[in-house]
């Protein structure tokens, strides 16, 4: 950045509050750029798209092994951003789930919260580096994969034409 340590602790305390100050900006972010997808975009399946192609050069340069090296090393900031994924990711999984369901493009007789929580799972599952150590597949076409297995299974017949229609078009 140009500058020295001791500029840095000038303005922030420690490591601690610099991850911290880090991640809370990137949540703050994140939440604009949910509000935005929700206007831009109100077909449920153009914005799960659209969410991906957003996360695709975060997913390109991160390292994956961050999310662990924050919980680990940086429990406060961590814990920021678990409560950024529940009161934002999730609440906005779930109001698609049922947006697209009644539009017919989601089964409607599975459980949002459950599903909600599967995904978040999933994402985060190939943060781990010990669930894909031989890194055949970067992160982002590791989480593409996973996303495409996961809609494959809440698709109906309507839906999943119409996914197949912007899959066809997603840049990998």
């Amino acid at each position: 950045m140009g500058i020295s340590k001791k500029t840095i602790y000038q303005h922030f305390l420690d490591k601690d509050s610099i991850v911290f100050e880090v991640v809370k900006t990137f949540t703050e972010q994140d939440l604009e750029k949910w509000a935005e997808l929700d206007r831009l975009y109100p077909n449920v399946i153009e914005k799960i798209f659209m969410s991906f192609e957003m996360m695709k050069d975060m997913l390109v340069q991160m390292n994956p092994r961050l999310l662990f090296e924050i919980q680990k090393y940086f429990p406060s900031a961590y814990q920021l951003f678990v409560e950024h994924g529940e009161k934002c990711i999730h609440k906005n999984l779930i109001a698609d789930f049922k947006k697209g369901a009644q539009f017919g493009y989601f089964r409607n007789d599975i459980d949002f919260e459950l599903l909600a929580r599967l995904r978040m799972a999933e994402v985060d599952l190939a943060f781990n580096p010990d669930f894909y150590p031989n890194n055949k597949l970067s992160l982002y076409e590791t989480q593409l994969t996973l996303m495409d297995i996961f809609m494959r299974g809440i698709l109906t017949e309507e839906g999943l034409t119409l996914y197949k229609s912007y899959q066809n078009n997603l840049i990998k």
